[in-house]
Parts: structure tokens; C-alpha cells; sequence
């Protein structure tokens, strides 16, 4: 039986299985700082774009809420405003139940589901997903991306942050190494560092921002943009602008676009 390792002060892991179990959602607040570079900044600016899509009577849906934040935020931003849902979506129990302790409102609602059984979205004005999608296998996500497009309102948007590689190999390594230097100085060892990196072998999957970019202009996203980019992170908002003419040709799939990594 392969041996947990200590990844922060509070949580272990095993090589090649990190899971958002029990252990993870109650120190998951404290942990995700420590790991994600300008994580407040980034919820400060995605509450601040939902200003121009959250109105009356808007659905709202946040894929792999983990601790509900981002709906907290959101709720709290919009208060005033009349019959607006919010649906978070997530696998993991654990991060459900500390979420609905956080979130108690009648207007949020947190469903347990794998990403890749979602269904549909329905006539949403918001969807987001922060630091979720790179976990989801590649040959998924182009399903995922395109039922999000779908289930969008025309003039709604998406608004993804996701951890990213560099689009050549000196700079993957320069911001490996900036990226190790800044957990660093939130306070964890280089043994803490390796080991987290260790846990998520294979179950982590980046693409480049660039192949990012691609795959939603590949499920019918066309005006697309980056909001926030810190060395191998980085933060794309997308609209449904128009609907798509019936007679446009028929997009080639992920697998004949992008190439695994």
C-alpha cells in the first residue's frame, strides 16, 4: 500500500491520488490560498464581470464549487436583485456539505455530479469554473465546453481560470520555478511542494492558453477573452454573442485540433 505524504501543515495525499475528500474541504479555504497565486483578486474580479450578466430572474451556475466562495460572493453582490438562482456543481460530498453551511439560501443550490455526467445547462446568463475543467480528462472536455455553450443565454458568458502550460519549454520551466518560489512564501517546504505535485500525476491536466482558446472557439464561442494571466495561471472570459447560422460548417472535433500534452 503506497504511503501518504504531507503536502501542507494539515493534508496528505498519495502519489497519483488527490482526491477533494474530507481531509481537503476542511482545510480547503486555507490550503487553496497557498496554492493559487492571486486567488482573492481572482474572485474580486470575476463577482466584478458578473455585474454586466447577473439581472432579475438570471440562472447562474458554477462548475466544481468546492467550498461554495464564488456563489457566496455572487449572492452577496446580488442581493438586491429579484428570483436570481444560483446552481453549483461538484463530485465531491465533502465540499458540498462545508458549501451549503457557507451558502444557506434558498436561491443556491449545490447538486453532486461528475463534470462529464452534466446533462444541460439551462438558459444560463452566468456559468464559471475556476480551477476545475484541468481536472477533466481532455477527451471530455470538448462535451462539457460544448453543452456549456448551448445552455448559455445569447449574450451570456463563461468565465474559466484554469492552470496552464507555457507555449514553449523554457518558459514551463521559468514558471514552474516562479510558481514554486511563490508557494514558497506562503509558507510550504519544497518537500510540501514535490509532493503535492507527486499527488496530481494524472489526475491533473493542463493545455496552453493558446489551446485553451482554440477549444472554445471549437464549440462556438468567437468573442473570447483573457482577464487575468500570472505565469502558468490564467483567467478567459467568453460570450455567446450571436446564434449560429444553421448552414455553418460543422466544426472539427478536439481530437483533430488539439493534441494531448
Amino acid at each position: 500500500m503506497t504511503k501518504k505524504v504531507r503536502v501542507d501543515k494539515f493534508i496528505t495525499a498519495v502519489p497519483g491520488e488527490w482526491k477533494f475528500d474530507d481531509q481537503v474541504a476542511k482545510r480547503f479555504d486555507d490550503h487553496v490560498r497557498k496554492s493559487i497565486p492571486l486567488y482573492e483578486e481572482v474572485q474580486r474580479m470575476v463577482v466584478e464581470m458578473s455585474e454586466w450578466f447577473i439581472r432579475d430572474n438570471s440562472t447562474v451556475y458554477d462548475i466544481g464549487f468546492s467550498t461554495g466562495e464564488t456563489i457566496c460572493l455572487l449572492q452577496k453582490e446580488h442581493k438586491r436583485k429579484k428570483n436570481v438562482k444560483f446552481i453549483g456543481i461538484d463530485n465531491s460530498s465533502s465540499m458540498i456539505s462545508i458549501a451549503k453551511s457557507k451558502c444557506n439560501s434558498k436561491n443556491a443550490v449545490f447538486i453532486k455530479k461528475d463534470l462529464g455526467d452534466i446533462e444541460n445547462f439551462s438558459s444560463a446568463d452566468l456559468i464559471t469554473s475556476l480551477y476545475t475543467i484541468q481536472f477533466l480528462p481532455i477527451r471530455q472536455r470538448e462535451k462539457l465546453l460544448r453543452r456549456i455553450y448551448d445552455g448559455l443565454s445569447e449574450g451570456g458568458a463563461f468565465i474559466m481560470v484554469e492552470k496552464i502550460c507555457a507555449e514553449n519549454s523554457f518558459l514551463e520551466d521559468m514558471w514552474l520555478e516562479l510558481y514554486w518560489d511563490f508557494k514558497r512564501r506562503q509558507g510550504l517546504t519544497d518537500k510540501m511542494i514535490l509532493q503535492k505535485a507527486r499527488s496530481l500525476r494524472g489526475i491533473l491536466f493542463p493545455l496552453t492558453l493558446t489551446k485553451n482558446i482554440e477549444l472554445l472557439n471549437l464549440v462556438g464561442f468567437t468573442d473570447i477573452d483573457v482577464f487575468m494571466k500570472w505565469y502558468n495561471f490564467a483567467g478567459i472570459i467568453a460570450f455567446k454573442s450571436k446564434i449560429k447560422n444553421q448552414e455553418t460548417k460543422k466544426p472539427k472535433t478536439v481530437s483533430q485540433k488539439i493534441k494531448l500534452q
